[in-house]
């Protein structure tokens, strides 16, 4: 019973790659996250899915990405409208399922580890998640 539970947390925790880490108090309910792959070749198209639920409306906010490559550290933050716009989900965001799609062609070769914020217009957090990949060698 406990290893089919540890089973079941580590499949929750860390599924192909991603790692959800909303905290208990995140806007967006049932949130499950995955990537097409995590060992892409470059050049190589990976699509990554946001699957949640909101019990009220998303308006606008903004995206934080902070990222390594190879343990070089980025940072970056976006508009949330203009990102969820892309995966064919445009704010408002309203109360219910969504389903987001975003696929990108890899470019970087090594080890990146991004970590995904997204927060409300009052800074209150909606939804995290790190996916991690590792460029496959051709």
């Amino acid at each position: 019973m406990l290893i089919t539970t540890l089973a079941a947390v580590a499949a929750v925790q860390n599924l192909r790659g991603v790692t959800i880490c909303s905290s208990a108090g995140a806007l967006a309910k049932n949130f499950v996250a995955s990537v097409s792959t995590d060992t892409p070749r470059k050049g190589q198209n990976v699509t990554t899915v946001f699957d949640f639920d909101l019990n009220a409306p998303i308006t606008g906010g903004i995206v934080k990405y902070a990222a390594t490559l190879n343990g070089f550290p980025y940072s970056a933050t976006a508009v949330l409208c203009d990102d969820t716009q892309k995966s064919g989900d445009p704010c408002p965001l309203l109360p219910g399922h969504h389903h987001q799609e975003s696929t990108s062609t890899n470019t970087v070769s090594g080890k990146l580890v991004t970590r995904i914020t997204w927060l409300n217009e009052a800074g209150a957090e909606i939804l995290c998640a790190e996916i991690a990949t590792k460029t496959l060698l051709e």
